[in-house]
């Protein structure tokens, strides 16, 4: 049977397996059934075919031992990767999986594949636009010439260009590691229509999505939190998605990092799609750390003679019913003089919130965007953006201003690639916006 043969056959059994494993998990009533009935389908059905398609780019230059040794190294790498999904939301998770070297080869794998993958379907319609022009004009393309003025020939060109682009989403996703934890304050002056004079510089620091848990440990959080104290604000603000999805204390390190962290009018959150595992027993951690979490509530602040209001909702998708926020917010003051932030996990939701509930929605959930390339603070072409979705920075809908941070931690897969984290610090000004 040939390697081909084989790695078929282990790709089939793989994502049969695992999905065996969420029906499992579905007929026990646990709650991360609904995280592997959806990334089956979603997730490693796609990984196995760029699995399949990046091992045939390598299987004519590797030869036959080759093959072999790269499908060995292949089928480890997926039962690595693999026992990692199985542990990582359970205190089980054991510090060989969950260390600082073998902790990444999930993720790196992973997220090579899904770099393949997206370069497969370019290269796809790229080949689709070509294809027609060709056949209109045929024409020779003239190989690369050898130093000795000889050709490369067909074959040893195939050879080295598909070595390359096997390596090339591999040497791409590695770039993902130290970036995913190079944290950065970005500070950027935001004006809004109606901000009254009076909050005019009001510095507020915009945290969400640390997902504490395996890299993001306390030495990292503290780093955090050192970070956040660094940029003085008046206010914290965080959007959700603190945890991991994970049982036990991991988290412990979280609420001594967010207890360090300064901020004469206080820190306040809502709730993220990650938090629901136990939201009664993080509402009540993050209150003892000096965060107060805000669910479908609003309150006031009084800076000095000026009041605030501070909103925050529940975790509410862009695929919530039309009327969903409204629905929540029934019970608040209407809108007054007042200036108003209201805090919502996913910014996909924006559209859906009520016409001028707020001055300024803070929103984070999308990372940045995951995978692109940062053009600058401010901008960035990533694969979230280009789906149409709210990636990162700020977006406009009447008096209404929408803030997007790139979040400071990431979760499961894939990984940052390009997009650098952020502890985001917003000075409030007052004045008709340009953007």
């Amino acid at each position: 049977m040939s390697s081909d043969q084989l790695l078929r056959r282990w790709l089939w059994a793989f994502v049969l397996g695992l999905s065996v494993i969420a029906l499992a998990f579905a007929a026990t009533g646990m709650r991360r059934a609904i995280f592997f009935a959806l990334f089956v389908p979603l997730g490693l059905a796609p990984f196995a075919y760029a699995r399949l398609r990046l091992f045939r780019q390598l299987a004519v230059p590797l030869g036959g031992g080759g093959q072999r040794w790269l499908l060995g190294l292949g089928i480890a790498l997926d039962v690595v990767m693999t026992a990692q999904l199985l542990t990582a939301r359970s205190a089980g998770m054991s510090a060989l999986l969950g260390g600082p070297v073998v902790g990444w080869v999930g993720p790196v794998w992973f997220s090579a594949h899904a770099l393949a993958l997206l370069g497969f379907g370019l290269l796809g319609l790229l080949h689709g636009v070509v294809r027609p022009l060709a056949r209109l004009r045929p024409h020779r393309v003239a190989l690369p010439r050898a130093a000795d003025g000889e050709g490369l020939g067909r074959r040893d060109f195939l050879r080295h260009a598909g070595i390359y682009g096997a390596a090339a989403p591999f040497a791409l996703s590695l770039t993902g590691v130290p970036l995913s934890y190079d944290f950065r304050v970005d500070e950027r002056e935001l004006r809004l229509p109606g901000w009254p004079p009076a909050l005019d510089g009001l510095r507020v620091a915009h945290l969400s999505d640390i997902h504490v848990g395996g890299a993001m440990d306390r030495t990292r959080l503290l780093q955090v939190a050192a970070l956040t104290n660094a940029a003085r604000p008046d206010l914290v603000l965080h959007t959700g998605d603190f945890l991991t999805h994970r049982s036990g204390d991991f988290d412990a390190p979280l609420y001594e990092a967010l207890g360090r962290i300064e901020a004469r009018l206080g820190q306040w959150a809502c709730l993220g799609n990650h938090d629901f595992d136990d939201p009664q027993r993080l509402v009540r951690r993050l209150r003892e750390a000096g965060v107060t979490t805000l669910r479908d509530a609003l309150i006031t602040l009084q800076v000095g003679a000026q009041p605030l209001e501070i909103g925050g909702l529940d975790f509410l998708s862009g695929r919530a019913p039309a009327d969903e926020a409204a629905r929540r917010m029934v019970g608040w003051p209407a809108r007054s003089p007042i200036p108003r932030l209201l805090l919502n996990h996913d910014p996909s939701a924006f559209a859906a919130l009520p016409d001028g509930c707020a001055d300024l929605v803070l929103s984070g959930h999308t990372h940045g965007g995951h995978i692109g390339i940062q053009l600058g603070r401010d901008a960035a072409i990533t694969v979230v953006g280009l789906a149409g979705l709210p990636d990162q920075g700020v977006f406009t809908r009447g008096v209404m201003r929408l803030f997007v941070t790139r979040c400071v931690g990431f979760y499961g897969y894939p990984m940052r690639v390009g997009i650098p984290p952020e502890i985001a610090l917003l000075v409030l000004r007052s004045g008709v916006s340009a953007a």
